[in-house]
């Protein structure tokens, strides 16, 4: 067995003591100074694990971080619209050319020869 296989067994079961004690001193009704002498810990180790367990763990600085992203694609130019008249002419307008817009045009042809 490797000395770090070994070590953070030790690491892990000092945390789950740790937690446990902790848990302990939160449903009691003691102070600190009571609870550690109750337990047989310094006060100094009680800090000290309240805070790193109160942390959340960190991650490994070489772990990729995945974040969500939403990928559209743009918006497809729109279609031009083109008015044959009669003439031969050929109106084209862009594909988003408002409603009224056109109607106004073939309103203006309306009665003209083309």
């Amino acid at each position: 067995m490797s000395d770090s296989s070994a070590r953070s067994r030790s690491d892990a079961a000092a945390t789950r003591r740790w937690a446990e004690r902790l848990e302990r001193f939160a449903a009691g009704n003691h102070t600190v100074v009571a609870f550690c002498a109750a337990e047989g810990v310094s006060e100094s180790n009680f800090y000290l694990w309240r805070r790193r367990l109160a942390q959340p763990p960190a991650t490994a600085p070489n772990q990729p971080t995945v974040v969500p992203i939403r990928v559209s694609l743009p918006p497809a130019p729109a279609t031009p619209i083109e008015l044959a008249l009669p003439s031969g002419t050929v109106l084209r307008l862009p594909g988003d050319a408002r409603p009224e817009l056109i109607v106004a045009i073939l309103r203006g042809l309306e009665g003209r020869p083309c």
